[in-house]
C-alpha cells in the first residue's frame, strides 16, 4: 500500500476538532498510541529512510497491536511511501523475535490521537511529549489531501515532512534527555 500524508504543526488542536464536526466528519476515536522503532546495530533501516515499527494502540475498548514496514520515501509533493501493516496479537513475543533477527528497540515514544474520517482522508490531530501538537492528513493522492488542509483552514501552514520519529529524536538530542522511551511523564 502506499502511504501519502501531510503533516503541520499546530498550536492548538480544539480550533481543528470544531472544524471537523462542522464539516460533517465522522469522529473514529481518541487513542493513546505507543510507538517502538527497530534497527539492527548499523541502523541500517534509518540510514536507507526505512521504518520497522511496532505500535500500540489503546482506549476504552482496549489494545491493538499493529506491525509496519515503511519503505523509503518517494519522490512527491508531500510524504509518500510504501507500508505495509499487519494486525499481531503479542507485541513482546514480536520484540523477541526482532531481537533474534538483530534488531533492537532504538526508540520509544506516546502519543495522544484524535481520529477522524473526511472526504476520502483519515485526519488525525496528534499530541506528542517534547513535539506539541499536529494534524497529519493521510489520503489517496496530494490533491485530494491538499483540498483537506484548505478545508480546515490550514492552507497556509507548511508541510512537514520528517516522520515523527526523526523529530522525537531531533528534540531528544537538543534537550539532551538520555532514555529512548519518551512519554508524557518524561521531564525534559
Amino acid at each position: 500500500m502506499l502511504e501519502i500524508e501531510l503533516k503541520l504543526k499546530i498550536d492548538s488542536l480544539q480550533p481543528i476538532a470544531e472544524k471537523l464536526k462542522q464539516l460533517g466528519a465522522e469522529f473514529e476515536g481518541d487513542f493513546i498510541q505507543t510507538d517502538s522503532y527497530y534497527d539492527d546495530s548499523e541502523d541500517s533501516l534509518v540510514n536507507s529512510d526505512r521504518c520497522l515499527r511496532i505500535r500500540k494502540h489503546k482506549n476504552h475498548l482496549g489494545e491493538a497491536i499493529e506491525l509496519t514496514y515503511k519503505g523509503a520515501r518517494e519522490n512527491h509533493r508531500f510524504k509518500t511511501r510504501r507500508e505495509i501493516g499487519l494486525k499481531v496479537e503479542k507485541a513482546e513475543e514480536l520484540a523477541n523475535l526482532f531481537g533474534e533477527l538483530g534488531y533492537k528497540e532504538k526508540l520509544a515514544f506516546e502519543k495522544k490521537r484524535s481520529l477522524w474520517a473526511f472526504a476520502g482522508c483519515k485526519v488525525a490531530l496528534d499530541e506528542l511529549p517534547l513535539l506539541g501538537k499536529f494534524v497529519e492528513i493521510e489520503g489517496p493522492g496530494d490533491d485530494t489531501i491538499e483540498q483537506v488542509q484548505k478545508k480546515l483552514g490550514l492552507g497556509n501552514l507548511k508541510h512537514i515532512p520528517q516522520s515523527y520519529a526523526h523529530l522525537m529524536e531531533e528534540a531528544i538530542a537538543k534537550t539532551g534527555i538520555k532514555k529512548k522511551k519518551i512519554t508524557f511523564d518524561t521531564k525534559q
